[in-house]
């Protein structure tokens, strides 16, 4: 089985995928970059046009993301809530199955600690799958919520 797990965002949109059988593997990840001088219709299209490109290049199961938050910044919760909704949008139109999860969810099953930091998330990914990432959380944090899903689902 293969999940996507998504971190959503109008400037970076962080994807990761995992094989999920008798182990977990990394099998794919990356971030969606958009243009901040490009309208946010533009923005949100390629959004979808690359998630479209990276869902056909592997066999997905089922998606997961962290259920939307109200961030103290009103302009980011609405970009934040844009790009979830293209993403859903996406999703559902190629019938993958979408799970959400609180923020404090994810952190707790992936750290132990519900409260934990983003350098604390990226630091026990690359312990779980035994691997490095190098640039922005935008990847960690998508793989973090796939690797929730598998472990609510007892997919592992």
């Amino acid at each position: 089985m293969n999940v996507i797990g998504l971190d959503p965002g109008l400037n970076h949109t962080g994807w990761g995928i995992l094989s999920i059988e008798k182990d977990i593997k990394l099998i794919g990840n990356g971030v969606i970059k958009t243009n901040n001088k490009e309208t946010p219709g533009q923005r949100l299209n390629k959004i979808h046009k690359e998630l479209i490109n990276i869902l056909n290049s592997y066999q997905i199961n089922s998606a997961s993301m962290e259920e939307v938050f109200i961030n103290k910044n009103p302009r980011s919760s609405i970009s934040l809530c844009y790009a979830r909704g293209v993403l859903l949008l996406t999703l559902n139109a190629m019938n993958i199955q979408v799970f959400e999860y609180s923020s404090n969810y994810v952190k707790k099953s992936i750290t132990g600690n519900g409260h934990a930091k983003k350098e604390q998330v990226h630091f026990m990914v690359e312990k779980i799958l035994n691997v490095e990432f190098k640039g922005t959380y935008d990847i960690s944090d998508a793989i973090a919520v796939a690797l929730c899903h598998a472990y609510s689902k007892n997919n592992f």
